[in-house]
């Protein structure tokens, strides 16, 4: 999946293309959602199983 590819049209949202954004922005949207797609993993993450260690 191409996240920022310019195969999306953007005219009817009115959002820049993301190679039209500065630097700085592309630098620090793509920080946050690094950090949102981590914290998702971290709480969506599944629980060790209680005594997985026994055999049946």
């Amino acid at each position: 999946m191409d996240l920022f590819g310019s195969g999306l049209s953007n005219g009817a949202l009115g959002a820049p293309a993301w190679s039209e954004l500065p630097a700085e922005a592309r630098a620090a949207l793509t920080s946050l959602m690094t950090q949102l797609i981590l914290d998702h993993a971290a709480m969506t993450a599944t629980p060790p199983a209680k005594g997985g260690d026994h055999d049946l």
